[in-house]
């Protein structure tokens, strides 16, 4: 590597946040300061990163734990965008961060995607939770279970920290909506452009013949636009490179994402509007689930618990440490949905016609 660029470890590249945060790195001012080093598992992928964007890039995946450790090792940022809650490739970044720490006196940046799905509660959508966190509020977050979705690695981070030898940074996006758009999509290189939890819903709905509901449907959750998502991990960068000692890092480094709140309802119904517009359901409403609809259509209490909770969060310590200042509110996520649905549904049917 030149002396004068910034080794980037990037995992997640050919995924939907993490080739939206890619894209935005490919089009810094900055970019050549920059040495990319991206772990891909598919090697026309790879090759494409390689040729058309400049990326170095390695063939293997999260579980080559060994190639992960040394690619981190020879980082002095990295940037997880992949698998949050695989616990064995955070150890293996970690290890290789603290190899790198202790072998040069470095200390590595470490910005690493987590999600408000660990704030849910048991909710089942029936009801509207009173407690929001703020990422201003530490103590708050710290009262949640060590064992709540996305919390191990998320905690093994934040130890990492605290001994010294990496300086860690927690982005926690709420519901990422939009249709992430750039050259490294236009070449097909990520196969999704979509949010998991719209396409879910939709398939469920096409397969079902209608949208379903829990409960009241009540419950509520956050929601930010992937352009305003991939801004935020941007300053963050920005920021690290330019006067780390303002950033927050460790147990104070923790950065919600999100621009908005919607109810559970107001997203299914939506989608229902939108499938019935297009004559794929016979009704605009959102039929109440059974029990065995849970099981065959969104495969059971895991997803059901977490789609129905309350995920509410104030993004705070973005908008006053880096000046995030998120264009898209709740009214473009209600807005977007149809337009997605659409594309959502002709991708559905061309898979019937392969």
């Amino acid at each position: 590597m030149s002396a004068d660029k910034l080794a980037v470890f990037f995992t997640g590249a050919t995924g939907y946040i993490g080739a939206s945060i890619l894209q935005r790195l490919l089009d810094h001012p900055n970019r050549e300061k920059f040495e990319i080093t991206a772990l891909v598992r598919n090697a026309e992928k790879a090759k494409k990163l390689k040729e058309s964007f400049g990326l170095k890039t390695v063939l293997g995946s999260l579980q080559d734990l060994d190639k992960v450790s040394s690619l981190a090792e020879n980082a002095h940022i990295v940037i997880q965008a992949a698998d949050c809650d695989n616990i064995e490739p955070i150890k293996a970044i970690l290890s290789g961060l603290k190899q790198r720490h202790e072998k040069t006196g470095d200390i590595p940046l470490l910005i690493h995607t987590s999600g408000t799905g660990e704030i849910c509660d048991e909710a089942r959508g029936e009801y509207v939770s009173e407690t929001v966190y703020s990422d201003l509020n530490i103590p708050l977050i710290e009262s949640l279970s060590p064992n709540a979705v996305h919390r191990p690695a998320d905690l093994l981070i934040i130890a990492g920290d605290e001994e010294g030898y990496v300086r860690s940074h927690i982005i926690a996006p709420a519901v990422i909506y939009g249709i992430a758009s750039g050259p490294i999509f236009d070449a097909g290189i990520p196969a999704n452009r979509h949010t998991v939890i719209t396409q879910l819903l939709v398939r469920s709905a096409l397969a079902r013949g209608s949208v379903g509901i829990l409960g009241k449907g009540v419950s509520r959750w956050g929601n930010v636009h992937i352009d305003d998502t991939a801004d935020l991990y941007i300053r963050l960068l920005d920021a690290l490179l330019s006067a780390p000692e303002k950033v927050s890092h460790g147990r104070n480094g923790w950065f919600f994402a999100a621009n908005g709140e919607h109810s559970i309802r107001e997203l299914h119904e939506a989608i229902a509007e939108a499938l019935f517009s297009l004559g794929r359901i016979n009704t605009k409403e959102a039929i109440p689930y059974t029990r065995e609809d849970l099981d065959k259509y969104l495969w059971g209490d895991y997803i059901t618990g977490l789609l129905f909770s309350n995920s509410r969060c104030k993004a705070e310590r973005g908008r006053l440490e880096l000046g995030w200042a998120p264009k898209y509110t709740t009214d473009a996520f209600l807005e977007l949905v149809k337009p997605e649905v659409e594309i959502l549904v002709q991708k559905e049917d061309e898979k019937k016609i392969l």
